[in-house]
């Protein structure tokens, strides 16, 4: 039987080793089964630093000898539009735009708050250019630094400057400004003299060479989404890094891999992070989010466990796009949404620590929704295998795992009728 239990810095000694020796173990075994480049490995130092952090959460299951099966990393508060700052994906695009002007009832207030927070930008521009150089005494000006990245990796969300401008300028604005500023800097994060030129009918002749730096990093960094979303995106616009938790990473022990533990972890950790986050009853809403790459199933299948269905397809870094997946928890739904994770641990995977009695209708109604589930991906599994010549062994594990399970909850489905003397799992 697994033990479930959260890091902290008194029982930290007794386990960061067994975590980051996993993460080396998981990293071979995915490149062995040609899935290089699914997981990036998250470190002792940062595993450390998650733990000793108030925002963030290392859950791990063991073996009743203390051995570590099975971790996961939720994370919360990132700096806004950094390279881990999933939120920004939803905010972006001339939607975006349109939705925030029409936010205001007041065009003269719009108009004032775009003057106004283009101001604040480049103030906040000007400390993260000053911290960078002095951070990195080789480079002489900001342009110079842009130039080299551009050339070495594209200036993908991963460079250096792109993401330590990114992370100072949030700074910032969240050590100086109000979090009426910080949230209209996240609205008006890709606002530029041209756009505040057009919204006032007026030519800008920029010379001012903060503005001209400014401008053209931020020329060089727009967002990459390679597919229309097949969601309406507008309920994710009041997401932010602040009411945003991130299913950053889970892992298990490939010679004891169990699909329940990386679920039963995971649902410990953010079931800790939405009940924190809903103790202040001003907070409305929370949103659950994850990235993984795209032929990455094992992810996929944890993240839509929880509900993450909306996703979009990204460029994240130079080669190694992903989908970033996100759902949204209001706060009348959050005791539903936590009853309903629990009690579909409690009857697939057996995970039931309080030990709470699960009616049958309950057991009949996860059974059903899971073998629908099933169905339905052994079913876009098996027409992929016909259509894609990318299609490979791995996948086919997938396939033939699916249809392991459907088995299963066919004959968990007609057992669970039988002892309660009902119809079949069809009805």
């Amino acid at each position: 039987m697994i033990k479930v239990l959260e890091l902290t810095k008194e029982n930290e000694p007794q386990y960061l080793d067994q975590i980051a020796n996993l993460e080396e173990i998981v990293l071979a075994s995915m490149k062995e089964e040609g899935r290089e480049g699914q997981l990036f490995a998250t470190g002792k130092e940062d595993i450390s630093e998650y733990i000793h952090s108030e925002e963030n959460t290392v859950i791990v299951a063991t073996d009743e000898n203390g051995k570590v099966e099975a971790a996961t990393y939720v994370t919360q508060g990132q700096k806004a539009f950094t390279y881990n700052d999933i939120t920004k994906y939803f905010k972006y695009g001339e939607d975006y735009k349109q939705y925030v002007k029409s936010q205001y009832v007041d065009e003269n207030a719009y108009k004032k708050d775009l003057l106004e927070i283009y101001k604040i930008k480049l103030e906040a521009f000007e400390y993260a250019k000053s911290k960078i150089l002095q951070e990195n005494s080789k480079v002489r000006d900001i342009q110079q630094f842009l130039e080299k990245e551009i050339k070495e990796n594209g200036f993908h969300e991963k460079s250096k400057l792109r993401e330590d401008i990114n992370k100072y300028m949030s700074e910032y604005i969240m050590r100086t400004c109000g979090k009426n500023t910080q949230s209209k800097y996240e609205q008006f994060y890709w606002i530029t003299s041209k756009d505040i030129a057009k919204e006032f009918g007026k030519e800008i002749r920029e010379t001012n060479k903060s503005v001209q730096e400014y401008e053209s990093i931020l020329q060089q960094g727009p967002l990459v989404i390679y597919e229309k979303a097949n969601f309406d995106k507008s309920k994710y616009y009041t997401a932010n890094t602040q009411n945003a938790v991130e299913l950053d990473t889970y892992i298990t022990l490939p010679s004891n891999r169990n699909a329940g533990v990386a679920r039963i972890i995971v649902y410990e950790g953010i079931k800790k992070h939405i009940e924190k986050y809903f103790s202040n009853p001003q907070n409305q809403e929370i949103f659950l989010c994850s990235t993984l790459h795209r032929d990455n199933l094992s992810s996929k299948y944890v993240s839509e466990f929880f509900g993450l269905t909306d996703s979009l397809y990204v460029k994240r870094r130079q080669g190694r796009d992903r989908e970033v997946h996100i759902c949204k928890i209001q706060r009348e739904q959050v005791m539903e949404y936590l009853t309903s994770i629990s009690d579909r641990l409690a009857v697939l995977y057996g995970y039931n620590p309080m030990q709470k009695r699960i009616s049958e209708v309950t057991k009949r109604k996860v059974l059903k929704e899971q073998l629908q589930y099933e169905e339905k991906e052994y079913n876009r599994l098996t027409r992929a295998r016909a259509t894609d010549k990318k299609f490979n062994g791995i996948n086919l594990k997938f396939i033939e795992s699916k249809l392991q399970k459907i088995q299963k909850l066919n004959i968990a489905m007609k057992q669970l009728d039988k002892e309660i003397g009902g119809d079949s799992y069809g009805e």
